[in-house]
């Protein structure tokens, strides 16, 4: 029955992956020859600013939707860091939808506290074939584990990931779809702002990593600044 419940939950997302694998392994399959001879598809200004204005939308929510073992009991709201409450540990399997990236992964979570003193910890694991190319150049579900059944690869994911202004909430029940979705304000702003492609004025700071127990992971806050790529620091 779960497998049957994931197949559903995950049905486009694994669309979405099927089409980017297809689409490698094409190009994969095209000889060095008939590539240079390809001619190089140029999209109009218009369509770049368009493609960039959906990305920087989409960074504005995050939605994962999961399915737990049956000792997950989870329950946390959230409406800025200052006014948040929660309780509970989770472990079982998420598709997670973050802005632009996407994947399938394993999670396990442990979190309590009230308003400032909230504290959690989240280790998750997936696989290069679990996420989408934009997630494993940001690296938002983090760990490239290819067995992820091994417990000691899961990557720790502490509460500080979480910008102080986000709103969201949370709720886990054993062997039950449960969900995690998340509003991100300073994203909202980056979107109003980037209509009329403002440069040097967006807030907060561009979208940059920092080294967290030896893995490179996105900075607590930072902003996407898709079509303006030389803003952004992929290190």
């Amino acid at each position: 029955m779960r497998s049957l419940l994931l197949t559903a939950v995950l049905a486009g997302l694994v669309v979405a992956l099927g089409t980017d694998g297809l689409a490698a392994e094409a190009v994969a399959q095209t000889s060095p020859a008939e590539q240079e001879e390809a001619p190089e598809v140029k999209q109009s200004p218009m369509a770049r600013y368009c493609r960039a204005r959906t990305r920087d939308f989409l960074d504005i929510f995050n939605l994962k939707l999961a399915l737990s073992d049956g000792a997950s009991m989870l329950m946390h709201v959230r409406a800025t860091r200052f006014a948040q409450i929660g309780a509970g540990r989770f472990a079982g399997t998420k598709v997670g939808f973050q802005g632009a990236s996407a994947g399938i992964y394993g999670e396990g979570r442990l979190e309590v506290g009230v308003s400032v003193f909230y504290w959690a910890w989240i280790g998750r694991k997936t696989t290069k074939k679990g996420i989408t190319e934009d997630a494993l150049k940001t690296n938002c579900f983090f760990g490239n584990v290819e067995d992820i059944k091994a417990e000691e690869t899961y990557k720790e994911y502490y509460d500080a990931n979480r910008p102080w202004h986000t709103l969201g909430f949370a709720f886990a029940l054993p062997f039950l779809p449960g969900i995690e979705a998340e509003f991100n304000a300073a994203e909202g702003v980056d979107f109003f702002l980037s209509l009329f492609n403002l440069r040097g004025v967006r807030i907060p700071p561009p979208f940059y990593k920092v080294e967290v127990h030896g893995e490179k992971i996105p900075a607590r806050g930072c902003i996407r600044w898709h079509g303006q790529e030389e803003f952004e620091q992929y290190d």
